[in-house]
């Protein structure tokens, strides 16, 4: 589903170029035919956790029932100023931003919004929530170098007195050459209450179970895998950032609290 969003965003945004000679036009390739994906492809991200995924063709509704955010520019649920404390712990990286992320994710931001299907915002990167239920403010940041252009996912839990521990890393390396932009991830937030990618029919916690119930409860972080997952699905012969593009958006991690225990599922879109 999500490589068919790509390909109408990417329509729509050379439809207004073409209507407005004021915007500079940007090159924009269309999104080739989604990959087969191969249901044992090992990623060659650096990650602590190695995930193994059989992606498929969401439902058509699945954009419907992810997070909603209006608007992403000026909510703090998207961008944000991280409290001093887990500032101090990026080293090298800094907090990224919009323009941060590849033009295919940032393509997603034009989609239309409707009532039945509010506009999401794929390129947040700050969100906080008191993800393990203890009172405290913990933190889901996406982050950036932008001298080796690697990139990496950090879900910070609060000890309180400005201390935070990254309980989940993700890093990622440099995408191909060809492609400027360093972050080819998103994370959306679910918040307590809401479905979110519960709502997906592949979804493994299934409904009416307690698993499920507790899971729509809670808040909870979706962070889309890197491409690298897949790429045993992809043609070697294509040119490497075709490649790469293909495979991006297939597959999500999902972290959540259950009981003050940290749970991870994993989710084909």
């Amino acid at each position: 589903m999500r490589y068919f969003l790509l390909l109408s965003s990417i329509l729509l945004l050379t439809t207004a170029c073409q209507q407005s000679i004021s915007i500079s036009q940007e090159n924009q390739n269309p999104l080739p035919d989604a990959p087969s994906v191969s249901p044992t492809a090992s990623p060659s991200v650096a990650s602590t956790v190695s995930p193994n995924i059989s992606p498929h063709v969401p439902p058509t509704d699945s954009l419907a029932n992810s997070p909603t955010i209006a608007n992403p520019e000026s909510s703090p649920q998207c961008q944000g100023t991280p409290p001093a404390g887990l500032a101090a712990t990026f080293g090298e990286f800094r907090l990224a931003q919009p323009q941060d992320f590849v033009t295919e994710i940032q393509a997603l931001e034009l989609q239309a919004s409707s009532p039945q299907q509010p506009r999401i915002s794929y390129t947040c990167t700050f969100f906080s929530s008191d993800f393990n239920r203890d009172g405290q403010q913990d933190y889901a940041v996406l982050l950036v170098n932008s001298e080796t252009r690697t990139s990496q996912f950090r879900l910070a839990i609060n000890q309180g007195n400005q201390q935070f521990t990254a309980v989940v890393q993700r890093d990622y390396l440099a995408p191909p050459e060809a492609i400027a932009e360093p972050l080819y991830v998103a994370m959306l937030l679910k918040q307590p209450g809401e479905s979110g990618v519960a709502s997906r029919d592949y979804f493994p916690l299934k409904p009416g179970t307690p698993e499920r119930t507790a899971f729509i409860a809670v808040p909870a972080i979706e962070l889309w895998l890197p491409p690298t997952v897949y790429e045993d699905g992809v043609s070697s012969t294509l040119p490497p950032e075709e490649r790469f593009s293909r495979m991006i958006g297939y597959g999500s991690e999902v972290f959540y609290w259950i009981d003050g225990k940290q749970e991870t599922v994993s989710v084909a879109d």
